[in-house]
């Protein structure tokens, strides 16, 4: 069970990645099951897309960000 877990989130960002463009930084903001997989995935070294990687880290950064002055 731990091992489907852990190849959800690779084949998730290998799909999206597939599609010949990167996921762009709205649509990772919007949804952050698809930003938690991608940087999953970006962590384990399974994302080829280091654009989707960068995307992803971004705004993750900055949700953080935004949490801890509580703009949420």
């Amino acid at each position: 069970m731990k091992r489907i877990a852990a190849f959800l989130p690779a084949l998730t960002a290998t799909l999206l990645s597939g599609c010949g463009q990167s996921v762009g930084k709205a649509d990772l903001k919007s949804d952050p099951k698809l930003r938690a997989a991608i940087l999953a995935a970006c962590a384990n070294g399974t994302h080829n897309d280091a654009q989707e990687c960068s995307n992803a880290k971004d705004v993750e950064n900055a949700d953080k960000l935004e949490r801890s002055l509580g703009h949420k």
